[in-house]
């Protein structure tokens, strides 16, 4: 700010512009200097421009103004005085050269560069209005064009307050337009529409194209508005601006081809302005002349329902069918018609359908500049047709404008597009397609009559239902889900539909994995639609692009031949012609779904999966997508392997899987090795040391391969593990160069095979029952085995891959020994069960593995579990014969109910046959019988389990007839070569009547009569007696009981 300095006297005022600046010290309050600096610019105007400046002179203007550098400000009360003289002197100068008169460019150039410092030093700013008059003018260049007529004063502020919104983006210009529309609605504004509309015309002309697309913007939207508000005899003049000046401008520009937004609201607009310039009347009148220009409309429109953008293709929809809706019904089921047929793509160039009905190449589409001239068309063809015109067909049907013969023509089309799923590069389109099927078929089951859609309610009922458990995409899923209840709520003709419903709602297909595992076995137990889905499955799902969905294809697939194995051998010959296939994605999806058949067939039918491997193609397994048909071929080989299968067909998987590096392809891999050693453990020995050789292979692959593989061989003796454990040892060498991923995989086979001998064997030792002169010396087996196993498995449950280190098929037979140990007859062994059902407990075992009945023997004191002491297993272990282990437990509690030693017999039975007695107790007798069937040769367990058998009968636990006939079967079996007096004795308790004469007498010792005391311990019951005796002692204990 400056501080204001004397006024100059008169006789100073010729001094030149540089001597207006002083060397006084600035304050910058104000414009000090402005009567000198305007009397000194009317001098410098007035002057001879075409004179040539001496040096001073251009010396002193260079420095004009630079005084007010650092506050600009100060100028503006100045600015209306010292730039329209400027500008007005500026012009003159253009003019002499408008005339053809050559003024000195270095005097010239004077003016220019007055100019120039002003806008150094005020910046671009200039303007300072004072008055209404003056702002119009100076912010509004063309205010002459735009208040041609007179408005009223409040409409001209509110004009000029909306005015540069328009050109603002986003809500600002949406509500710019929006103030506009609705002030010249107003019947006292309306005259001011035609200047508006010349101004936003020359606007356009004037503006630069590439600051446009938000004034083009708000204009579209200031069309759109208006239309529904404005008399009808204003349209007219809408027509004119619409058509003569905004979309010529933008024709051929990037504007409008750039931005979606911008069809869609030239899409918009033009739409609107046609549903309020036809109004309801035309409906009802067939024979009325058309308004001029529909059909050029009703084209733009269905051009526009091929846009690329989702937006411009929905407005298009849209407002077809509301132009539709008040048109003649003559006319509307001509463009139903119309709509539909752009299903079928060009006549030129068709859609192509593969031979079950889904699209393969959607076809052309008519030639043109997109959407009304102004661009949007599709780089590749797509979707982006197919779903406009969906959603046309939707809202056409939303307003029920499809005739009954549109109906039965846009169903089928309707049905394909719920399939609609094209591969572009890593990723597919189509989505939306489906999902406007949907709502072509919601729309549908609002608007038609059930006589329209019966023929078609189980195509439609079955298609739905199998995209909505079977579609990649959530909401499609879910919008076929809602298309289903709407079908079933409106019309009812959807079989099963209730049911099946309640089976596929919203939250049922939410989740990928419960859509295909839960949903869909629940509604396929219904005939029509088991049989749909399978269709779906062998020809969309197994087939599609994505290997997740042909993974989760191929497990729904079995679920759903689980429910009718009378559909077995179809679906196998159709997916063995496909392993063949030239389509990796049907060559893979057909390996994964015969891989989850094969355990339901048997020898025969394995051995034909088996050799389905020699049918894939050689140039199969080295493609890109050659990882998918090599893992999917190792599953089929693990799950089609048999004991008398030839191997040759796996050399060329396991060569190749050797190669990939795929995580996977390697555990795939594994899977197998450990099948063939398991099911031609002798063939597999070869295998083993092509293994063992490939650690030190050059690729790392192969290398990682190896050391994953070598711990999934199951080994029968030392001898066989001993070399695979050193090879992978000296992986860890201080010499050894194996990578990190070979390292990894080392590991865990060094866990595997350490489970294997230190797992497996204790599983087996489990069952060590040898005896010698020192008695029971199993028992020291059994005990080591049960805290070893228990030690094993607690350690791998600390391990973040323990269900890789201890399956559950592992877990859960380990876990039953366990449980069979606890319920002995010695004492240190059901101390030692207990022992290790504990250690497992503390490491939570129970968190990872499924664990059946881990908490039936453990309490919770202070918060923390503990087991049970053993003394009390008989009683609380009862609840695990209600688990899945309950053999292994029947198994144990035989050896305790039934053993010689009255008072372990006692304390097992005491609690046993309560709960049997409460319980059912049919499962426990057959269990019963099933272990005494299993060991009719071993004493030591027939033994116990017929006196077990004895022992509930007389407790009043009666079998079965069935399980009784076997019973008497199995004792009696082998009776004239058994030596052992105990097992007669334990079978044959009737006819050794002596042994049964002593049993009975001490059953009823207490309350005998004297008679019968007698005659039981008198008669030589050893030796041939007589009946009469027999028969006296049987009626004199009917008499007692």
């Amino acid at each position: 700010m400056v501080q204001r300095t004397q006024p100059s006297s008169p006789a100073r005022r010729d001094t030149t512009l540089a001597e207006v600046v002083d060397d006084s010290d600035p304050t910058y309050s104000n414009f000090g200097h402005r009567d000198e600096f305007l009397e000194l610019l009317k001098q410098f105007l007035a002057a001879n421009a075409q004179a040539t400046p001496s040096p001073e002179e251009s010396e002193a203007e260079d420095e004009l103004l630079d005084f007010y550098l650092p506050m600009p400000g100060l100028l503006d009360p100045a600015m209306g005085d010292i730039v329209p003289p400027l500008m007005a002197a500026l012009g003159k100068q253009l003019a002499l050269l408008t005339d053809g008169r050559e003024p000195d460019p270095t005097r010239f150039a004077r003016i220019g560069r007055v100019v120039n410092w002003v806008v150094k030093v005020r910046g671009w700013n200039l303007s300072a209005l004072s008055t209404d008059d003056i702002a119009t003018n100076l912010d509004i260049p063309t205010h002459e064009r735009l208040f041609s007529v007179p408005i009223p004063p409040l409409a001209v502020r509110v004009t000029l307050l909306a005015l540069p919104l328009l050109s603002n983006p986003g809500k600002d210009g949406e509500y710019g337009a929006l103030i506009l529309a609705r002030l010249f609605a107003r019947e006292d504004a309306l005259a001011g529409l035609p200047g508006f509309l010349r101004w936003a015309a020359a606007a356009l002309e004037e503006g630069e194209r590439e600051q446009e697309a938000n004034l083009v913007a708000s204009l579209f939207s200031f069309l759109a508005v208006l239309p529904g508000m404005a008399p009808q005899k204003e349209l007219p003049i809408l027509r004119t601006f619409f058509e003569d000046s905004l979309i010529p401008h933008l024709a051929g520009s990037t504007t409008s081809a750039t931005s979606g937004l911008i069809r869609k609201l030239a899409t918009k607009a033009n739409g609107r302005w046609w549903v309020a310039s036809l109004g309801a009347g035309l409906r009802d009148q067939p024979d009325a002349d058309l308004p001029e220009g529909i059909e050029e409309v009703l084209d733009d429109l269905m051009s526009a329902l091929g846009d690329k953008d989702t937006i411009v293709r929905y407005s298009a929809a849209k407002y077809l069918a509301r132009i539709a809706a008040l048109l003649p019904a003559e006319l509307s089921d001509q463009i139903v018609s119309a709509v539909i047929g752009l299903f079928a793509g060009s006549e030129d160039d068709p859609v192509i359908l593969t031979k079950f009905g889904t699209v393969i190449d959607p076809g052309g589409s008519a030639g043109g500049n997109g959407t009304m001239g102004l661009g949007g068309q599709e780089t590749s063809r797509g979707e982006a047709r197919w779903h406009g015109v969906c959603l046309a067909v939707a809202e056409l049907a939303r307003r029920g404008l499809l005739p009954a013969e549109a109906v039965d023509e846009v169903i089928p089309w309707v049905v394909k597009a719920l399939t609609f799923d094209l591969r572009r590069a890593s990723h597919s389109i189509g989505s939306n397609v489906r999902d406007a099927a949907s709502y072509v078929l919601w729309s549908l089951s609002r608007a038609a009559s059930p006589q329209q859609l019966k023929p078609f309610a189980e195509l439609m009922a079955t298609t739905l239902a199998s995209v909505a458990v079977f579609d990649r995409e959530v909401g499609v899923r879910r919008a076929a889900s809602a298309a289903f209840q709407e079908g079933v709520g409106r019309s009812g003709l959807f079989p099963e539909g209730i049911d099946v419903l309640g089976k596929i709602d919203f939250f049922s297909v939410s989740i990928r994995r419960k859509a295909f595992t839960e949903a869909a076995p629940a509604a396929a137990h219904h005939t029509v639609y088991r049989k749909a889905f399978r269709e779906h499955l062998h020809n969309i799902t197994l087939r599609h692009w994505d290997a997740a969905m042909r993974v989760a294809g191929a497990t729904a697939l079995a679920s759903l031949l689980e429910l009718d194995p009378a559909d077995i051998p179809d679906s196998v010959s159709r997916e063995l012609v496909q392993v063949s296939s030239f389509d990796s994605a049907s060559a893979h999806g057909a390996l994964l779904a015969l891989s989850r058949i094969a355990p339901m067939l048997d020898d025969g039918g394995k051995a034909e999966l088996f050799d389905a491997l020699t049918k894939v193609r050689p140039g199969a397994l080295v493609t890109s997508n050659a990882a998918d048909i090599v893992n999917g071929g190792c599953l089929l080989a693990a799950a089609a392997l048999t004991s008398s299968a030839d191997l040759s067909p796996l050399e060329r998987f396991f060569s190749a899987a050797t190669q990939r590096r795929e995580t996977d392809v390697h555990d795939s891999l594994a899977a197998l090795c450990r099948v063939m050693s398991e099911v031609q453990p002798d063939n597999c020995v070869s295998y083993v040391r092509r293994t063992m050789s490939e650690l030190g292979a050059a690729r790392a692959s192969t290398r990682q391969a190896a050391a994953l593989c070598l711990g999934s061989y199951q080994y029968r003796t030392a001898a066989e593990i001993s070399g695979p454990l050193d090879a992978l040892l000296a992986q860890f060498g201080k010499d050894a160069k194996a990578d990190v991923e070979t390292r990894r995989n080392a590991v865990q086979s060094l866990a595997q095979m350490s489970l294997q001998s230190a797992d497996s064997v204790p599983l087996n030792a489990l069952d060590d029952y040898t005896t010698d002169q020192r008695g029971d010396v199993g028992s020291w087996v059994r005990v080591a085995s049960a805290k070893s196993i228990a030690q094993v498995l607690a350690g791998a449950a600390s391990q973040p891959n323990a269900l890789q280190l201890v399956p559950q098929e592992l877990f859960t037979p380990a876990i039953a020994g366990i449980a069979k140990q606890a319920f002995e007859k010695l004492d240190v062994v059901r101390e030692a069960g207990t022992e290790a059902w504990s250690v497992l407990l503390a490491a939570d075992a129970d968190k990872v593995w499924d664990w059946p009945g881990a908490e039936a023997m453990a309490t919770t004191e202070s918060g923390e579990r503990r087991v049970r002491p053993s003394a009390e297993w008989f009683s609380a272990g009862l609840a695990l014969l209600q688990t899945s282990i309950h053999a292994s437990v029947a198994a144990g509690i035989v050896q305790s109910a039934g053993a010689v030693v009255h008072s372990t017999s006692e304390r097992c039975l005491r609690p046993l046959i309560p709960w049997l007695q409460k319980h059912d107790e049919s499962q426990f007798v057959i269990d019963i019988v099933d272990v005494l069937a299993a060991n009719l040769a071993s004493n030591r367990i027939a033994v116990p389990a017929l006196t077990t058998l004895s022992r509930l009968m007389d407790a009043g636990i009666e079998p079965s007839e069935e399980e009784a006939g076997r019973m008497l079967g199995l004792a009696a079996r082998g009776l004239t070569t058994l030596k052992s007096i105990e097992r007669l004795q334990a079978a044959m308790r009737v006819i050794i009547r002596t042994v049964t004469a002593e049993a009975l007498y001490l059953a009823v010792s207490d309350e005998v009569e004297p008679e019968l005391e007698e005659l039981l311990l008198e008669t030589p019951w050893a030796e041939e007696g007589d009946k009469a005796t027999a028969g006296r002692a049987v009626a004199l204990l009917r008499e007692m009981a």
